[in-house]
């Protein structure tokens, strides 16, 4: 089974929104490429996956420097049920993420590894 492509930023935002409580300090984060079926990295572990799915990530200290709790997840695209979660101890990447990301929640506006006015 091949990984679909990039999928729409709605949908994206729709999947994740059923995956974390909403917590006013944090931001939560999709990716919009699929990852999988197969061996899926998310933080510093790798899951093996059926379907494809969405790496969601959420952020639990916006603003703070590289090493702060957060929390991934992995939601399977063809059932919309969450994989897994793990905690993690750092972000996908150091800086900003690519522009496949996009975020799902921000109740405080406090979003700062995407670039401004880059969220579809």
């Amino acid at each position: 089974m091949n990984t679909p492509a990039r999928i729409d930023a709605s949908l994206a935002r729709s999947l994740a929104g059923k995956v974390f409580e909403e917590e006013t300090d944090a931001v939560v984060y999709v990716d919009r490429e699929p990852r999988g079926p197969g061996t899926v990295s998310i933080g510093s572990e790798e899951v093996q996956v059926e379907h494809p799915a969405l790496v969601v990530f959420r952020d639990e200290a916006p603003g703070a420097n590289w090493m702060h709790d957060c929390t991934y997840a992995l939601v399977d695209l063809e059932t919309g049920e969450v994989v897994t979660t793990k905690a993690a101890e750092r972000p996908p990447q150091f800086g900003l993420l690519p522009d496949s990301w996009v975020v799902a929640a921000d109740p405080e506006e406090r979003a700062d590894l995407l670039p401004p006015d880059s969220n579809p």
